[in-house]
């Protein structure tokens, strides 16, 4: 598991969503913005553990990323393994047939991090260290917000196993007789047990205190809460739209085995908590989804907070299937031919994440523009960072390129909006360089290069790119697209703009819109571009360790020239 966690840091090198992004880019400016460390969105318990290794790089942070979800699949092999479940080593591809988990094991992803600190407590609760269960439990909240929740549900279960247990000692003493003191001590017993339970706040209350003496604000979490938390942010679905999906988070083959090992799930007091904790979250995003409350987007992702629970449920149903007289005979073949075709198609449903490509035009335009930059100034031996450090200020549509340029949220924030943008980059000082996409920057923030551009702003490079799949490219296995089908390739176009004197001394045609008319501006425009050559189309960074098969995956293609393929 780990080693196909480490060819895919490699082959898949961007991040599937911005929230990758986002979360390295936070747990970096902590160390120069320390609210960072108690952010309601950046999630406290994963900032803090991603904050030291988010200095070494985003690469070091994916493998300490990969490091936390094989620790939360060895923890889920041990929890089977409690549970006595025959073949509990199953659960190891069992996870990696989930297609979310799949996404998220290698990346910088929540989910993973509260599972892990979720098979942990459960393992210590089955095991019957209910304290220190409910003492990891605690940390939930700080992984994840549902986690009030789980820690809500778990202290109801406690409450209700300490009734289940005093009204069997309350049967007992109707038969035998029992000395008041002895009457006492348990009714102590009880009391203590059932005030146990406030364990599970320290983990808040810890998150409060830390906020306190970090920001000085006693409502900071309150002040700090997200302002897309709020209803209808996307919109609303159905009541079923987790279960429609159950595919992704439970395996395509898979969640044949999951449903029944979910109606086998409260077979035993052990196995119902986990099957009820599945379910709460479940039902909880059901809801949420239902109704659009706090921003719930429907991501079949945020299941993989219960990926431990789905594996073990998972191989509940398995065992139960394959425990049949008529089927016991083909349970080897059987499993190798599922959990074959499950690990498959999760590397398929990987690969058609087509913003994971971005990272690798975002990287090529940041190392070629910089160094044709420095070249232009005559400063070959400077690097693209060394470059970098020069420029006052930048602005930034997609996260990739913030970290490209090792910068942090504190010296280029977010954009936020269309209106915080424009305010952006009429406050921005000479020289401040933009970055923009012609993907997230449109469609999150209402914005173009080109009407950047005209905002006084001048235009250093456009390229466009044509990014296709790693894997599963039109054409490469035509005779199993029934089962994978072909992934079209990502088109996508970015700018690099400059506020003020330009960066380089290149003797390119200036462009100055208010002396000249929009439709010359735009045939300045695309001779430039075109003078700069074609764009480089990459599939993944393969180059230095999979020559072959990175020559198979890149095409070339001309900018906005008329020859070839014209940008869209």
């Amino acid at each position: 598991m780990a080693v196909i966690g480490i060819l895919l840091i490699f082959l898949f090198p961007g991040s599937p969503e911005q929230d990758v992004d986002y979360h390295f880019l936070m747990a970096r400016t902590a160390w120069a913005d320390h609210s960072y460390f108690v952010d309601v969105w950046g999630r406290p318990l994963f900032t803090t553990l991603f904050a030291p290794v988010a200095l070494l790089g985003f690469v070091p942070a994916r493998f300490f990323a990969l490091a936390i979800s094989v620790a939360a699949s060895w923890q889920t092999y041990r929890l089977a393994d409690d549970l006595r479940l025959p073949r509990a080593w199953l659960v190891i591809p069992f996870l990696l047939g989930q297609q979310t988990f799949f996404e998220l094991y290698s990346n910088l992803f929540t989910e993973p991090l509260f599972a892990l600190v979720l098979v942990v407590a459960l393992r210590l609760h089955i095991s019957g260290r209910m304290k220190s269960g409910m003492l990891v439990a605690s940390l939930l909240p700080l992984a994840r917000p549902e986690g009030v929740f789980v820690c809500l549900f778990w202290g109801l279960w406690l409450a209700f196993h300490v009734w289940r247990s005093a009204d069997g000692e309350r049967r007992e003493r109707c038969t035998v007789p029992t000395a008041s003191a002895s009457q006492a001590r348990q009714r102590s017993t009880l009391v203590n047990r059932l005030g146990s339970t406030a364990i599970l706040a320290s983990g808040v209350a810890v998150w409060w205190l830390a906020a306190l003496l970090l920001t000085g604000d006693p409502l900071f979490i309150l002040h700090n809460w997200p302002a897309t938390w709020h209803t209808d942010m996307y919109g609303h679905g159905t009541f079923l739209s987790y279960g429609q999906r159950s595919q992704e988070f439970a395996g395509v083959v898979l969640v044949i085995p999951f449903v029944v090992g979910l109606f086998r799930g409260f077979r035993s007091w052990s196995s119902s908590l986990i099957t009820s904790v599945f379910l709460v979250l479940f039902l909880l995003h059901s809801i949420f989804v239902k109704y659009g409350l706090f921003g719930e987007a429907g991501f079949p992702r945020y299941m993989v907070s219960v990926a431990p629970a789905i594996a073990v449920l998972t191989l509940e149903g398995w065992n139960t299937l394959f425990s049949v007289k008529i089927l016991r005979p083909l349970a080897i073949v059987a499993g190798w031919v599922v959990v074959i075709f499950s690990v498959l198609q999760s590397v398929h449903y990987l690969d058609s994440m087509i913003w994971a490509r971005d990272a690798v035009a975002i990287d090529e335009m940041a190392n070629r523009e910089f160094a044709r930059m420095a070249t232009a100034n005559g400063r070959e031996w400077e690097t693209r960072m060394d470059a970098n450090r020069s420029i006052p200020g930048l602005i930034w549509s997609n996260g990739r390129m913030c970290i490209v340029l090792n910068r942090n949220l504190k010296d280029s924030s977010p954009v936020g909006n269309r209106e915080n943008l424009f305010a952006q980059l009429e406050k921005a000082p000479a020289e401040t360089v933009v970055f923009w996409d012609s993907e997230i920057g449109p469609n999150w923030f209402g914005t173009t290069a080109a009407e950047i551009e005209s905002r006084g702003y001048q235009l250093l490079a456009s390229r466009h790119y044509s990014l296709p799949a790693l894997i599963f490219p039109p054409g490469r296995f035509p005779w199993i697209d029934w089962f994978f089908p072909a992934i079209p390739s990502r088109e996508i176009e970015l700018s690099l703009l400059q506020k003020g004197p330009r960066m380089d001394t290149n003797e390119q045609p200036r462009i100055d819109t208010n002396k000249i008319s929009r439709k010359d501006a735009k045939t300045q425009r695309e001779e430039r571009r075109t003078a700069d050559g074609p764009a480089v189309t990459r599939g993944f960074l393969l180059r230095p360790a999979f020559p072959k098969l990175w020559r198979t995956s890149c095409r070339f293609i001309q900018m906005d020239s008329g020859v070839g393929k014209s940008a869209t």
